[in-house]
């Protein structure tokens, strides 16, 4: 196969079939509305259908609602299936769905640790092994993105399981991106820093009653509306770059970025930053945030 220098195995195809994850709310929303939006014949699954129909309301172009627990192997063959006997076999697949869980290294048990990797590590590797080898039986081309985190390359005592979550899933793609590039299937991990949506509202406190939990989520979830540097479309725009020319990584704002700077540069400095917060500071930084700074120099306004 000829394409141009610097451009992905998908990027000049119109009407792509796009499976995206988590795309009830957040980046996996915004993802999938931009791509309906450019011609695209978008699969929005999520955990919770009635938030996927509602993307799917909300889409100018081709959208379709499935039921998607990522977890499970069993409904990814389901998902698949599915869209294949309707739509063809899949040509992008952006494993978006995750969560956030916040707590100490020592206080995360192994439950909140598998139910973190579930989701953020197997999520992915059900999704590209499922999806991915379809992708390759077809022998054409295609594209599979993760959506990792800004976190990977931030040791941290805040989320120290998000941080390896995501870090596991940027070696996923970059992985994957080694062993699929013979066939034509592009991968990109892509990175947002902070980015405006309901991750830190629905976190999970470890090792705190239901009181603070609720305190700690509304706390950083006002914060992280008002200072985060990115917005859900703009994750989205940057997956359409990592798509368009095929981008192994793809840091998205500020934050991601000079964490990476940082990480490639000089990781005992950036080890050290990060040991400043811990989950009470981080806690306490989020509620004057949110209860004593002006919202008239918040980083953006609605």
């Amino acid at each position: 196969m000829v394409r141009l220098p610097f451009s992905g195995p998908v990027a000049d195809k119109y009407g792509r079939v796009v499976v995206v994850t988590g795309a009830g709310s957040g980046i996996g929303r915004a993802i999938a509305l931009r791509q309906a939006a450019a011609g695209d014949i978008v699969i929005a699954t999520d955990i919770d259908l009635a938030a996927a129909e509602q993307t799917a309301k909300l889409a100018v172009g081709t959208c379709q609602a499935y039921a998607l627990d990522v977890r499970d192997p069993e409904q990814w063959y389901e998902v698949a299936d599915t869209v294949i006997a309707r739509f063809g076999v899949p040509d992008i697949l952006v494993n978006n769905a995750g969560i956030a869980l916040a707590g100490a290294f020592l206080d995360q048990s192994p439950q909140d640790w598998e139910k973190i990797m579930s989701i953020n590590v197997f999520g992915v590797v059900h999704g590209s092994r499922i999806i991915g080898a379809k992708m390759v039986e077809r022998g054409q081309p295609g594209h599979i993105v993760v959506i990792a985190s800004g976190a990977a390359w931030t040791p941290n005592r805040v989320a120290p399981s998000y941080s390896v979550s995501k870090s596991a899933a940027v070696m996923i793609a970059e992985s994957l991106r080694v062993e699929l590039a013979p066939k034509h299937i592009g991968v990109s991990a892509v990175c947002p820093g902070v980015t405006r949506t309901q991750l830190a509202a629905n976190a999970t406190l470890v090792g705190a009653g239901s009181a603070a939990t609720d305190e700690f989520r509304t706390d950083f979830a006002d914060a992280q509306s008002r200072y985060s540097f990115a917005t859900p479309d703009l994750v989205a725009r940057a997956v359409q770059r990592a798509i368009r020319f095929d981008l192994a990584i793809v840091p998205v704002n500020f934050d991601a970025t000079l964490a990476w700077v940082l990480h490639r540069l000089s990781p005992g400095l950036l080890r050290w930053i990060c040991s400043v917060p811990t989950l009470e500071r981080a806690g306490s930084a989020a509620r004057v945030a949110a209860r004593r700074v002006p919202a008239s120099i918040a980083f953006h306004r609605e």
